[in-house]
Protein backbone atom coordinates (compact mmCIF):
# COMPACT_ATOMS: atom_id res chain seq x y z
CA UNK A 1 0.00 0.00 0.00
CA UNK A 2 1.29 3.45 -0.95
CA UNK A 3 1.27 6.29 1.58
CA UNK A 4 2.15 9.95 1.05
CA UNK A 5 3.18 12.02 4.09
CA UNK A 6 2.87 15.83 4.08
CA UNK A 7 5.28 17.24 6.68
CA UNK A 8 5.41 20.50 8.60
CA UNK A 9 7.45 21.64 11.59
CA UNK A 10 5.33 23.78 13.92
CA UNK A 11 3.31 20.80 15.18
CA UNK A 12 6.30 18.74 16.32
CA UNK A 13 6.72 18.01 20.04
CA UNK A 14 9.17 20.43 21.68
CA UNK A 15 8.83 23.04 18.93
CA UNK A 16 7.36 26.16 20.52
CA UNK A 17 9.29 29.19 19.21
CA UNK A 18 8.99 30.64 15.70
CA UNK A 19 12.26 32.58 15.62
CA UNK A 20 14.56 30.17 17.43
CA UNK A 21 13.19 26.87 16.10
CA UNK A 22 11.20 27.41 12.91
CA UNK A 23 13.43 29.80 10.95
CA UNK A 24 16.58 28.55 9.23
CA UNK A 25 18.79 31.08 10.99
CA UNK A 26 17.32 30.19 14.36
CA UNK A 27 19.61 29.00 17.14
CA UNK A 28 17.66 25.76 17.61
CA UNK A 29 16.47 25.13 14.03
CA UNK A 30 18.73 22.13 13.48
CA UNK A 31 17.54 20.57 16.73
CA UNK A 32 13.93 21.16 15.69
CA UNK A 33 14.32 19.46 12.32
CA UNK A 34 16.05 16.51 13.96
CA UNK A 35 13.06 16.11 16.28
CA UNK A 36 10.74 16.41 13.28
CA UNK A 37 12.70 13.71 11.49
CA UNK A 38 12.53 11.36 14.45
CA UNK A 39 8.76 11.83 14.60
CA UNK A 40 8.48 11.16 10.87
CA UNK A 41 10.57 8.01 11.26
CA UNK A 42 8.21 6.79 13.98
CA UNK A 43 5.26 7.47 11.66
CA UNK A 44 6.97 5.45 8.92
CA UNK A 45 7.60 2.57 11.31
CA UNK A 46 3.95 2.52 12.36
CA UNK A 47 2.72 2.72 8.79
CA UNK A 48 4.94 -0.20 7.77
CA UNK A 49 3.68 -2.20 10.74
CA UNK A 50 0.17 -1.46 9.49
CA UNK A 51 0.87 -2.71 5.98
CA UNK A 52 2.45 0.16 4.03
CA UNK A 53 4.79 -1.04 1.29
CA UNK A 54 5.81 2.32 -0.17
CA UNK A 55 6.07 5.66 1.64
CA UNK A 56 6.87 9.09 0.20
CA UNK A 57 7.26 12.22 2.31
CA UNK A 58 7.22 15.87 1.23
CA UNK A 59 9.09 18.17 3.67
CA UNK A 60 6.94 21.28 3.42
CA UNK A 61 8.41 23.69 5.94
CA UNK A 62 10.17 26.58 4.23
CA UNK A 63 12.85 26.17 1.60
CA UNK A 64 15.29 23.29 1.20
CA UNK A 65 15.64 21.01 3.11
CA UNK A 66 12.08 21.68 4.24
CA UNK A 67 12.30 20.96 7.94
CA UNK A 68 13.66 17.39 7.71
CA UNK A 69 17.21 16.13 8.31
CA UNK A 70 17.88 14.10 5.17
CA UNK A 71 20.73 12.11 6.72
CA UNK A 72 18.57 10.80 9.55
CA UNK A 73 15.52 9.77 7.53
CA UNK A 74 14.14 6.22 7.80
CA UNK A 75 15.67 4.06 5.04
CA UNK A 76 12.22 3.00 3.80
CA UNK A 77 10.97 6.58 3.39
CA UNK A 78 11.40 8.22 -0.01
CA UNK A 79 11.69 12.03 0.01
CA UNK A 80 10.13 14.45 -2.45
CA UNK A 81 12.95 16.98 -2.61
CA UNK A 82 13.72 20.45 -3.92
CA UNK A 83 10.05 21.03 -4.73
CA UNK A 84 9.59 24.27 -2.78
CA UNK A 85 7.04 24.90 -0.06
CA UNK A 86 4.05 25.86 -2.22
CA UNK A 87 2.35 22.51 -1.71
CA UNK A 88 3.03 18.79 -2.07
CA UNK A 89 3.93 17.44 -5.50
CA UNK A 90 4.32 14.00 -7.05
CA UNK A 91 1.09 12.47 -5.77
CA UNK A 92 -1.74 10.93 -7.77
CA UNK A 93 -4.55 8.38 -7.52
CA UNK A 94 -2.04 5.52 -7.14
CA UNK A 95 -1.61 6.43 -3.46
CA UNK A 96 -3.86 4.66 -0.98
CA UNK A 97 -3.67 7.28 1.77
CA UNK A 98 -2.20 10.59 2.88
CA UNK A 99 -0.93 11.45 6.37
CA UNK A 100 -0.25 14.90 7.85
CA UNK A 101 2.77 15.11 10.12
CA UNK A 102 3.81 17.94 12.45
CA UNK A 103 0.83 20.19 11.75
CA UNK A 104 -0.45 23.30 13.51
CA UNK A 105 -3.85 24.96 13.77
CA UNK A 106 -5.04 27.74 11.50
CA UNK A 107 -4.74 31.44 12.38
CA UNK A 108 -6.96 32.33 15.31
CA UNK A 109 -7.30 28.74 16.53
CA UNK A 110 -5.41 29.35 19.76
CA UNK A 111 -2.87 26.67 18.88
CA UNK A 112 0.75 26.62 19.97
CA UNK A 113 2.17 28.12 16.75
CA UNK A 114 -1.07 28.80 14.90
CA UNK A 115 -1.08 30.49 11.47
CA UNK A 116 -2.52 30.00 8.00
CA UNK A 117 0.16 29.49 5.34
CA UNK A 118 1.94 32.80 6.11
CA UNK A 119 2.04 35.11 9.14
CA UNK A 120 -0.35 37.69 7.68
CA UNK A 121 -3.66 36.03 6.60
CA UNK A 122 -6.16 36.40 9.43
CA UNK A 123 -9.02 34.36 7.97
CA UNK A 124 -9.53 32.31 4.80
CA UNK A 125 -12.92 30.95 3.79
CA UNK A 126 -14.03 28.60 1.05
CA UNK A 127 -17.74 29.38 0.86
CA UNK A 128 -18.74 29.12 4.54
CA UNK A 129 -15.84 26.87 5.58
CA UNK A 130 -12.91 28.55 7.31
CA UNK A 131 -9.78 26.76 6.15
CA UNK A 132 -6.10 26.49 6.93
CA UNK A 133 -3.28 24.28 5.73
CA UNK A 134 -4.90 21.09 6.99
CA UNK A 135 -8.11 21.49 4.99
CA UNK A 136 -6.34 22.56 1.79
CA UNK A 137 -3.95 19.58 1.91
CA UNK A 138 -6.79 17.16 2.61
CA UNK A 139 -8.83 18.61 -0.27
CA UNK A 140 -5.89 18.49 -2.69
CA UNK A 141 -5.50 14.76 -2.12
CA UNK A 142 -9.26 14.31 -2.07
CA UNK A 143 -9.41 15.63 -5.63
CA UNK A 144 -7.59 12.50 -6.81
CA UNK A 145 -9.52 10.20 -4.49
CA UNK A 146 -6.89 9.82 -1.77
CA UNK A 147 -8.19 9.88 1.83
CA UNK A 148 -6.36 11.54 4.71
CA UNK A 149 -6.15 9.01 7.54
CA UNK A 150 -3.79 10.60 10.10
CA UNK A 151 -2.79 13.97 11.52
CA UNK A 152 -0.07 14.56 14.12
CA UNK A 153 0.49 17.89 15.84
CA UNK A 154 -0.85 20.10 18.58
CA UNK A 155 -4.39 19.94 19.93
CA UNK A 156 -5.61 22.77 17.70
CA UNK A 157 -4.48 20.85 14.60
CA UNK A 158 -6.19 17.70 15.84
CA UNK A 159 -9.47 19.53 16.48
CA UNK A 160 -9.29 21.12 13.03
CA UNK A 161 -8.79 17.78 11.27
CA UNK A 162 -11.51 16.05 13.27
CA UNK A 163 -13.99 18.74 12.25
CA UNK A 164 -13.35 17.73 8.64
CA UNK A 165 -13.21 13.96 9.14
CA UNK A 166 -14.76 12.19 12.13
CA UNK A 167 -12.80 9.00 11.51
CA UNK A 168 -9.32 10.48 11.03
CA UNK A 169 -6.70 9.01 13.35
CA UNK A 170 -4.72 11.44 15.46
CA UNK A 171 -1.61 11.87 17.60
CA UNK A 172 -1.62 14.91 19.89
CA UNK A 173 1.90 15.85 20.99
CA UNK A 174 1.40 19.27 22.65
CA UNK A 175 -1.22 21.66 24.02
CA UNK A 176 -1.46 25.46 24.23
CA UNK A 177 -1.54 27.00 27.71
CA UNK A 178 -2.47 30.57 26.84
CA UNK A 179 -0.87 33.43 24.99
CA UNK A 180 2.62 34.51 25.99
CA UNK A 181 3.31 37.27 23.45
CA UNK A 182 2.59 38.62 19.99
CA UNK A 183 5.10 38.33 17.16
CA UNK A 184 3.58 40.63 14.59
CA UNK A 185 0.34 38.92 13.63
CA UNK A 186 1.39 35.65 15.25
CA UNK A 187 0.15 34.63 18.67
CA UNK A 188 2.88 32.89 20.67
CA UNK A 189 1.46 30.41 23.17
CA UNK A 190 2.83 28.85 26.27
CA UNK A 191 2.76 25.11 25.74
CA UNK A 192 2.70 21.70 27.38
CA UNK A 193 4.59 19.18 25.24
CA UNK A 194 5.21 15.47 25.31
CA UNK A 195 8.85 14.46 25.42
CA UNK A 196 10.23 13.62 21.96
CA UNK A 197 10.39 9.92 22.84
CA UNK A 198 6.81 9.78 24.08
CA UNK A 199 5.63 11.74 21.04
CA UNK A 200 7.34 9.24 18.76
CA UNK A 201 5.65 6.32 20.52
CA UNK A 202 2.27 8.04 20.24
CA UNK A 203 2.76 8.75 16.53
CA UNK A 204 3.99 5.24 15.76
CA UNK A 205 0.86 3.70 17.26
CA UNK A 206 -1.46 6.21 15.59
CA UNK A 207 0.10 5.53 12.17
CA UNK A 208 -0.35 1.81 12.64
CA UNK A 209 -4.03 2.35 13.51
CA UNK A 210 -4.50 4.70 10.58
CA UNK A 211 -3.45 2.04 8.07
CA UNK A 212 -6.40 -0.05 9.21
CA UNK A 213 -8.80 2.84 8.47
CA UNK A 214 -7.91 3.44 4.83
CA UNK A 215 -10.70 1.34 3.36
CA UNK A 216 -13.37 3.03 5.46
CA UNK A 217 -12.18 6.65 5.19
CA UNK A 218 -13.69 8.85 2.50
CA UNK A 219 -11.54 11.49 0.79
CA UNK A 220 -12.27 15.04 1.92
CA UNK A 221 -13.29 17.24 -0.99
CA UNK A 222 -14.27 20.86 -1.61
CA UNK A 223 -17.13 21.33 -4.04
CA UNK A 224 -16.41 23.57 -7.03
CA UNK A 225 -16.97 26.30 -7.99
CA UNK A 226 -16.65 28.11 -4.68
CA UNK A 227 -16.24 31.62 -3.30
CA UNK A 228 -12.84 32.32 -1.78
CA UNK A 229 -12.65 35.07 0.81
CA UNK A 230 -9.36 36.21 2.32
CA UNK A 231 -8.95 38.63 5.20
CA UNK A 232 -5.55 39.99 6.22
CA UNK A 233 -4.26 41.44 9.46
CA UNK A 234 -3.23 44.69 7.72
CA UNK A 235 -4.28 46.53 4.57
CA UNK A 236 -0.78 46.44 3.06
CA UNK A 237 -0.99 42.67 2.56
CA UNK A 238 -4.25 42.87 0.60
CA UNK A 239 -3.10 45.80 -1.53
CA UNK A 240 -1.26 43.67 -4.06
CA UNK A 241 -4.39 41.72 -5.01
CA UNK A 242 -6.79 44.59 -5.68
CA UNK A 243 -6.12 44.68 -9.44
CA UNK A 244 -5.78 40.92 -9.97
CA UNK A 245 -8.23 39.25 -12.39
CA UNK A 246 -11.48 38.12 -10.79
CA UNK A 247 -10.88 39.92 -7.50
CA UNK A 248 -13.68 41.80 -5.76
CA UNK A 249 -12.38 44.07 -3.02
CA UNK A 250 -14.51 43.92 0.12
CA UNK A 251 -12.55 46.20 2.41
CA UNK A 252 -9.01 47.51 2.82
CA UNK A 253 -8.02 44.17 4.37
CA UNK A 254 -10.16 41.64 2.47
CA UNK A 255 -11.21 40.45 -0.97
CA UNK A 256 -13.24 37.66 -2.57
CA UNK A 257 -12.83 35.62 -5.73
CA UNK A 258 -14.94 33.03 -7.53
CA UNK A 259 -12.80 29.92 -8.04
CA UNK A 260 -13.36 26.90 -10.25
CA UNK A 261 -10.54 24.80 -8.76
CA UNK A 262 -8.17 24.63 -5.81
CA UNK A 263 -5.39 25.81 -8.11
CA UNK A 264 -7.05 29.24 -8.24
CA UNK A 265 -6.78 29.83 -4.50
CA UNK A 266 -4.56 32.82 -3.70
CA UNK A 267 -3.63 34.49 -0.44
Amino acid sequence: MKVYVVCDLEGVAGVVDFKKQCMEEGEYYQQAIRMATMELNALVEGAIEGGATEICAWPGHGSFPGGIDVELIHPECNLVMHAGDGGPVGFDESFDAMMLHGFHGMAGSGGVLAHSFYPFPQNIWVDDLKIGEIALNMASFGEVGVPTVLVTGDQAAIDEARALSRVIQTATVKWALGEKEKLGALSIQRALSLSPGKAQDTIREAARRAMNKIATTKPFTIKTPFNLKVEYTEAKYAQGFKDAPGIEVLSETSFTKRCNSLDEIIF
